[in-house]
């Protein structure tokens, strides 16, 4: 039968060799690795955000005639809230200056009501064009008539639809306040004969321009939704 004798070391390892070892592994910040290591990170290509970004095209331009893309971006749906009806309108308003002091567009209709932008084309009582969306009912409503409306109102110049101005709000129509929007619109004096921002026309051309109203009329299970509780 064969025996087999335990290895014995010739030498032990000391206190200076674990010390040499600790070394080995660790200088500084540096690490140690085999040149086959080294040789495969070299194909190694490292693309920087910027070069990706500089490749891609640009995103074209927003369109005030884009009505789907337009409601996508500013107007999108409220959650937890469902839509009950959708409506997108625009007013040619032609001859601003030659307004007079209130005007209204004409009616449309969305969710079973009839609405209207209302229009301050010297602005109300402030230094703004003023719109505001409306309900189109010829006689008051009854005193229990509501509509609960997300709404955006778009001032735009048709012949170069990428100028444009945007506001957006939410509220309870109703017999008592039947308009809600937007006194400060726009500046007046930023509107004609000046160049709109980086652009090289100014929003409301040859005294024209477009309004559209995008409506959204939402359902209201509480019955007191954007209700302010004031008689």
């Amino acid at each position: 039968m064969l025996k087999f004798l335990p290895f014995i070391p010739t030498t032990m390892p000391g206190i200076a060799d674990l010390d040499a070892r600790m070394g080995a592994a660790q200088l500084g910040n540096d690490m140690l690795l085999d040149s086959e290591y080294v040789d495969e990170k070299q194909d190694v290509a490292i693309i920087s955000p910027d070069d990706t970004m500089e490749d891609a095209d640009p995103e074209p331009e927003l369109r005030a005639d884009d009505f789907e893309s337009m409601k996508k971006r500013y107007l999108p749906e409220l959650p937890d809230l469902e839509t009950d009806a959708e409506a997108v309108h625009t007013w040619d308003v032609q001859r601003w200056r030659n307004l007079s002091r209130r005007e209204h567009g004409p009616v449309f209709q969305c969710g079973g009501h009839p609405w209207r932008i209302l229009f301050f084309p010297q602005g109300n009582n402030v230094e703004f064009a003023s719109f505001y969306l409306e309900h189109g009912y010829e006689e008051k409503p009854s005193e229990d008539w509501y509509a609960c409306v997300q709404f955006m109102l778009v001032l735009w110049n048709p012949n170069d639809p990428t100028i444009y101005v945007t506001h957006t709000a939410t509220h309870r129509f109703t017999a008592e306040e039947g308009d809600w929007g937007f006194t400060r619109f726009s500046e007046l004096r930023r509107l004609f004969n000046v160049p709109w921002e980086d652009k090289d026309r100014p929003l409301v051309e040859n005294d024209s321009a477009k309004v559209t109203a995008y409506v959204r009329v939402v359902k209201d299970p509480t019955g007191v939704l954007w209700h302010n509780f004031i008689k």
